[in-house]
């Protein structure tokens, strides 16, 4: 059995705050701790499973927060910045056949009301990603090209909102684990880390065996992927990338011939987006 477990920050236990989620940010030491905490749980529950290889993918912004050295050592880890990854939060989920998928420390879509930090892959620039109609954040999406490869995701972890989110597109079989309850942006009730740790452990543990219950999040139709941008200058940038149609003003609409090709695609665009120089643009 092949596990793919992708991590991000804004749902880890007891991360609350931006201070505790970028390099040079006064707490970003007690987060990325925390996040290697939640991460290594989830490695030991699908090792303890049976898993015979374990791909950890560090998505959260830098994507140098965990340590090779700290993670547990059944597991490989994909570190290094989005530049050099073209899947970012996905990156080699096509390297081999993975039976299945974990989120740990996702967070809510952009504009969900008591969540953590919730935003869409980029919230500097993205104002709301539609998947066939429907507003989608990360974990919907990611599990939606994760699908197309054959990839069930059967666990997510995060705040209340979060799980709530994934379950409304996942379904109610998938495990889920709420390790603290937002009541704003930067504001939660948070539990404390050794049970939600041990908890993380445990649903990882039993997660992967119910992966046959769990099924492929697939839309049944090709998908119509829409960006909204927050400005017409990001909408510039981003729609000169290949596979992108611009639709209005802050609006594209991305191709590709398939949602992995998409997907691509679609971080392409974000990435132009947010880091082509604007100052003549604006």
């Amino acid at each position: 059995m092949n596990v793919f477990i992708s991590v991000d920050i804004e749902g880890i236990s007891g991360v609350v705050h931006a201070d505790m989620m970028m390099p040079g940010q006064p707490e970003y030491a007690r987060g990325r701790a925390l996040m290697l905490g939640d991460a290594n749980a989830a490695v030991e529950g699908v090792n303890s499973a049976g898993a015979e290889t374990i791909l950890v993918v560090d998505g959260h912004g830098p994507m140098r927060n965990l340590q090779i050295e700290d993670l547990d050592p059944a597991a490989t880890l994909v570190t290094g910045g989005a530049d050099a990854r073209p899947y970012c939060q996905l990156q080699d989920a096509d390297s081999m056949p993975f039976d299945a998928a974990i989120f740990v420390g996702y967070h809510a879509m952009a504009k969900t009301l008591n969540a953590i930090h919730p935003h869409t892959i980029a919230g500097a620039v993205v104002h709301e990603i539609r998947v066939n109609g429907r507003p989608h954040g990360e974990t919907g999406l990611n599990a939606l090209v994760l699908a197309s490869l054959g990839i069930p995701t059967v666990m997510v972890t995060g705040d209340e909102a979060t799980c709530a989110e994934a379950r409304s597109f996942l379904g109610d079989a998938i495990e889920t684990v709420a390790v603290k309850a937002a009541s704003g942006r930067n504001s939660a009730t948070c539990r404390h880390p050794k049970l939600t740790v041990k908890e993380i452990r445990e649903a990882a543990a039993r997660a992967p065996e119910r992966r046959r219950e769990i099924p492929l999040y697939l839309s049944g139709k090709p998908l119509s992927i829409e960006v909204d941008f927050l400005t017409m200058p990001q909408c510039d940038r981003a729609s000169r990338c290949h596979g992108i149609d611009r639709l209005n003003g802050v609006t594209i609409s991305v191709h590709g011939a398939s949602p992995w090709g998409q997907y691509r695609n679609l971080w392409a665009a974000i990435r132009a987006a947010l880091y082509e120089p604007a100052t003549f643009l604006a």
